[in-house]
């Protein structure tokens, strides 16, 4: 099966991701120096800090933005790598499947970014994560998957 072509909506979201990674990188870069040796490395489920360590830590939620993005482009330009419940993917159902989880995928980056920036802003500041967060992430990320499976097994009968 063939390379999906991206859309423009995808290049957009894409640029929108890789910007706010390299800005929370240069954040990073220039505030290093002026962070305390130990800064929060972890938030629990209500946001609250839930342990130290060392200021290179600042690094970490850009770098996992970084890496998260090429892999999730990748994943969704290759339909081979997909793994629909209950749906065979088609030549004649892959534009639409491709669609379908592309937006998923798109969705879970926007949520990606979003949420690493956030706990960058808060690991700088030393101050908790919004009590919300974590729980509306977890919320987001489970609607997004139901919505999928829904959508790709009305596509998967149709086809």
């Amino acid at each position: 099966m063939k390379r999906l072509a991206l859309r423009k909506i995808d290049l957009i979201i894409y640029c929108i991701c890789i910007l706010a990674a390299l800005a929370s990188l240069v954040t990073g870069i220039i505030i290093y120096k002026r962070l305390p040796a130990e800064i929060p490395t972890q938030f629990g489920l209500t946001g609250k800090i839930g342990g130290y360590g060392s200021r290179s830590a600042i690094f970490v939620f850009p770098a996992f933005e970084l890496f998260m993005l090429p892999v999730l482009v990748a994943v969704s330009m290759f339909p081979v790598c997909w793994n629909v419940p209950g749906v065979t993917i088609t030549e004649a159902n892959a534009p639409r499947l491709g669609a379908c989880i592309r937006n998923m995928l798109n969705a879970m980056l926007l949520i990606i970014t979003v949420t690493m920036t956030t706990l960058l802003v808060c690991q700088a500041k030393d101050c908790n994560a919004p009590s919300f967060l974590l729980p509306a992430l977890l919320l987001l990320f489970l609607v997004l998957v139901i919505v999928t499976i829904v959508r790709t097994r009305i596509i998967g009968r149709n086809s």
